[in-house]
């Protein structure tokens, strides 16, 4: 029972995941941008403890140096690049929630 129930959500998670390079995705995260910035910027600092070393690298490398996000949403590229940079599990603790709540809004129009 556990077992199937178990399979079931692993199923929902990878079915339901978040394309952070979908239109919708980079839209939101435009959109949203100031609030991410918010969520995110604190933990900039800390990212060596939280990430993966080649995940800090990359997230350094797209931040060129700088320990804050820009203050202007970046391109479409650069989202999916740091997307990419962080952990699919971890991602909660960088404004996911607020990334799929506007996707979800946007599909029931």
């Amino acid at each position: 029972m556990y077992f199937k129930l178990s399979c079931v959500l692993v199923l929902a998670t990878t079915v339901c995941a978040l394309d952070f390079h979908s239109e919708e995705a980079a839209e939101c995260a435009t959109k949203h941008w100031s609030e991410i910035r918010d969520i995110v910027n604190p933990k900039i600092s800390m990212m060596d403890k939280i990430l993966p070393k080649a995940g800090v690298e990359r997230v350094r490398k797209l931040l060129d140096g700088k320990d804050e996000l820009p203050k202007d949403p970046p391109p479409r590229s650069w989202l999916g690049e740091a997307a990419d940079a962080i952990p699919e599990g971890l991602m909660s603790m960088f404004g996911k929630k607020i990334i799929e709540e506007c996707v979800d809004e946007m599909k029931h129009k």
